[in-house]
C-alpha cells in the first residue's frame, strides 16, 4: 500500500491531529484503522506510522475545504475510486439507487457533550448525552453484558433486511474545541465495577461478546473507563485475556494508570490496552489485576472494534467526510453494533460533538 506522504498528511489534517494519531496508536497491533476525512485511502497502522496514497495536502488542507467547499467534499476527492464499492453495492449507481429509491438509507443525528478537558488525554462519550443519552452503567463484573443497538447510549439504527448488509456512507460532525479526534468504534462487550482501591487480587470476567468473537477479532480492543475518579497513589493494570485464535490466559505486559483520573477519562498511556507480541485482537477479557491500592477508583472494562479515527481539526465548523471514496470506505456496521465515541484530546478544552452519520444497506 506505501508510505502516506508525511507532509502532505500534516498540511491536510494539521500537525496536532497527526501526532495524536501516531503517538497513541504507536503500540497498535490490529489491521491499519481508517482516517476519515483524508482524500484518498490512508490509515494508520502501529508503530504510528501511516500507509496508503493522500491525494491531497499539496497546497490546500481540510481546513480549507471545510472553510469554502464543506458540502461538497464528499463529491470531489478520490474520484478514480467512484466505480470501487466495498461489500453489499455493485457499483456507485447501485449505491444511490438503494438510498434515494430503495429506501434503504438512514441518517442518524448525534450530539456528545464530553467532559475531559486535558489536552493529550483519551476519554469515553458513553457516559454523556445528549442524544443519544448518556449510556447505561453496564452490568457489574463477572458477568457483564453486550451492548447493542438498543441499549441506552447507543446511535440508534435498524438492521439491513432481506439478506442485505448496512454500510456508512458520509460522516458529518462539528466540534465546539479542536484539533481532537473522535474513534468510532462498535462496544461490543463491557463489565462494571473494575476496583482499584479494594484489591490487588485479579477480578475475574465471565461474560463474552458475540460480535467479532472469533475468527472475526483481529482489530478488537480492550480498555478501561473510570466511572468513580482514581486516586493519587501510582499503580499498574495487568490484563489476562483470549486472544484472536483463541489462546487462554495470555497476560499482557502491565500498563500504568493515570493517577486521579477523573469519571469518563481512560486512564491510560493509549486508548487501548496493548497486547502480547504478534496477537491481534482479543476474543475475552479474563481478569484484571491492580497492582496497587490507589486511594480510590471505580471503572469499566470495555471491549470494541475500532471503526475509524475521525479527525476534527476546525472548532465550530462542519467537517463532512467521505465514507465511499476513501479508506473510511462504506465501512460496514453488523446488526445490532453498538455504535459509540472515544475522543483523543488535543485541546485543553471540553467538546461537544455535533453530526450526523448517514448509513445505507445494499
Amino acid at each position: 500500500m506505501g508510505t502516506t506522504h508525511a507532509s502532505k498528511l500534516e498540511r491536510w489534517l494539521g500537525t496536532e491531529i497527526v501526532e495524536s494519531i501516531s503517538s497513541n496508536n504507536r503500540l497498535w497491533y490490529g489491521p491499519p484503522i481508517a482516517i476519515a476525512g483524508t482524500p484518498g485511502a490512508v490509515y494508520a497502522t502501529g508503530g504510528g506510522d501511516f500507509c496508503g496514497p493522500i491525494k491531497g495536502g499539496g497546497f490546500a488542507s481540510l481546513a480549507d475545504f471545510v472553510w469554502e467547499r464543506s458540502k461538497r467534499i464528499a463529491r470531489n476527492v478520490n474520484k478514480k475510486q467512484r466505480s470501487q464499492m466495498n461489500m453489499g453495492f455493485t457499483s456507485l449507481s447501485d449505491l444511490i439507487s438503494e438510498a434515494t429509491t430503495g429506501g434503504k438509507r438512514q441518517d442518524v443525528w448525534f450530539s456528545k457533550t464530553g467532559t475531559i478537558g486535558t489536552s493529550g488525554a483519551f476519554a469515553s462519550l458513553w457516559a454523556v448525552g445528549s442524544y443519544p443519552a448518556a449510556g447505561s452503567a453496564p452490568a457489574t463484573r463477572p458477568g457483564g453484558a453486550v451492548p447493542t443497538s438498543a441499549t441506552t447510549g447507543a446511535l440508534p439504527f435498524n438492521n439491513a433486511a432481506g439478506g442485505d448488509t448496512l454500510h456508512l456512507t458520509t460522516f458529518q460532525c462539528m466540534a465546539s474545541g479542536a484539533p481532537n479526534t473522535l474513534i468510532l468504534y462498535d462496544r461490543t462487550f463491557h463489565a462494571g465495577t473494575i476496583q482499584f482501591n479494594t484489591t490487588t487480587s485479579a477480578q475475574s470476567v465471565t461474560g463474552v461478546p458475540n460480535r467479532y468473537a472469533t475468527t472475526t477479532s483481529p482489530g478488537t480492543f480492550a480498555t478501561i473507563e473510570v466511572t468513580t475518579a482514581l486516586g493519587a497513589t501510582p499503580a499498574n493494570l495487568t490484563l489476562q485475556y483470549t486472544d484472536q485464535a483463541g489462546n487462554t490466559a495470555e497476560n499482557a505486559t502491565a500498563v500504568a494508570l493515570s493517577t486521579s483520573a477523573a469519571a469518563n477519562r481512560i486512564p491510560l498511556p493509549q486508548w487501548f490496552i496493548p497486547l502480547n507480541a504478534g496477537d491481534t485482537g482479543l476474543r475475552t477479557v479474563t481478569n484484571l489485576t491492580v497492582s496497587a491500592l490507589m486511594g480510590g477508583g471505580i471503572g469499566n472494562v470495555v471491549q470494541g472494534k475500532v471503526l475509524a479515527f475521525i479527525p476534527q481539526p476546525v472548532a465550530g465548523s462542519m467537517v463532512v467526510m467521505d465514507g465511499i471514496n476513501s479508506a473510511f470506505n462504506l465501512v460496514r456496521i453488523l446488526d445490532d453494533a453498538c455504535l459509540s465515541f472515544f475522543e483523543l484530546k488535543a485541546v485543553s478544552l471540553a467538546t461537544t460533538y455535533t453530526g450526523t452519520q448517514v448509513m445505507v444497506s445494499g
